[in-house]
Formats: C-alpha cells, sequence, structure tokens
C-alpha cells in the first residue's frame, strides 16, 4: 500500500443508502444516469469515477452512505438526481487492484490486516477509483482503492 494525500476534487454525484449485499444494483445504472446528467450541462468529466463509502463497516447488511461520484471541470446546476460538491483533502492508504470486483472479498480483509499490523486507524471512510472499467473482462479493470486513515 501507499500512503496518499489527495487533495480536493469537484465532483458531480448521487448519494444513496446502501449496503454491500445490494450495491450491485447501482453498478453501471446510477454512473451511467450521473454522466447523462453531466453531458446535458455541458460539463465534461476529467478524471475517472470514484465511488465514496461513507460509515462503512465492512459488514454486508450494514446500512452505509454511497456516493457515486464524476469529478468535473466545473460546477454545475444540482438536479433532483446529481448534486455538485468538493469532496475534502482525504489522507489514505492506497492499493491499485487489477482483476475482477469479485476479488474484492478476499483485498479488502488483507488491506485492512495490513493497516492494522501498521498500527493505522480507519476513519470508516473508502473510495474506489476506477481507472478501467471492462464489463466484458473484468481481468483488465483497474481499481485504486483508497482507505482513510487517522
Amino acid at each position: 500500500m501507499e500512503t496518499k494525500k489527495i487533495e480536493k476534487t469537484l465532483v458531480a454525484s448521487h448519494s444513496l443508502k446502501t449496503t454491500l449485499s445490494k450495491i450491485y444494483e447501482a453498478v453501471g445504472v446510477i454512473p451511467n444516469k450521473v454522466k447523462e446528467g453531466i453531458e446535458k450541462q455541458n460539463i465534461s468529466p476529467v478524471a475517472p469515477q470514484i465511488w465514496n463509502y461513507i460509515d462503512c463497516n465492512g459488514s454486508m447488511d450494514a446500512e452505509f452512505t454511497l456516493e457515486v461520484c464524476i469529478p468535473v471541470d466545473k460546477k454545475g446546476t444540482d438536479t433532483e438526481f446529481i448534486s455538485y460538491k468538493e469532496l475534502q483533502d482525504f489522507s489514505c492508504e492506497a492499493h491499485t487492484h487489477n482483476g475482477p470486483w469479485s476479488d474484492f472479498v478476499e483485498v479488502y480483509p488483507k488491506l485492512f490486516g495490513e493497516l492494522e499490523k501498521q498500527g493505522k486507524a480507519y476513519t470508516g471512510n473508502v473510495r474506489e477509483v476506477y481507472h478501467n472499467c471492462d464489463f466484458e473482462d473484468q481481468n483488465k479493470c483497474v481499481t485504486e482503492i483508497q482507505i482513510e486513515v487517522k
């Protein structure tokens, strides 16, 4: 893992309450709606999409807030579906995962185990940055997992 400080990022986002067992209901659907919304406002994405997990404790059935975010070049007008906001600075331990998202059930416990060994405290917030999404061949997916630490 690599220690990083992520700077503030302007995003278009959609926020929802979900659980890890239901999160796949959002895959593809919500990011596409956010993209359509910003395109209607002539706003361009400037970086890969970010899924911001807030107060997620890792339990499959515990509810948490998920923000599906797309970094943008300028702030637009909020709609019923999209809000524009700045993600705050984020100090984290980052790991780049190459391969299917289904591997996350094995990857996350290893990452949290490493944090524990290092004596670093998890804040309850995680971001996943999707550098490459390939629904046809998930072996080509590249996801950066950013675990916020104190």
